[in-house]
């Protein structure tokens, strides 16, 4: 492909980091307050707060390397 035609994916990508960089600071921030343990369900355990965290982390690690490739790989 040319270069002209990987402009768009690479101006995607750039898009994408400026959207999940602020994104992963709010995450990293909050991620107490939004995955910790609440009152109204007692019984959830700590495992299944962590595999909720676990799986934010994982999707948004998938999203960064995506936005990543897309603006450095190709």
């Amino acid at each position: 492909m040319s270069p002209e035609g990987l402009l768009g994916l690479k101006i995607i990508g750039i898009l994408g980091l400026i959207i999940l960089i602020p994104l992963g600071i709010l995450l990293f921030r909050n991620q107490n307050r939004w995955f910790g343990r609440s009152t109204d369900t007692p019984s959830e355990t700590s495992g299944s707060l962590v595999y909720g965290l676990a799986q934010t982390w994982l999707v948004y690690v998938g999203l960064l390397h995506l936005v990543l490739w897309l603006t450095f790989g190709l």
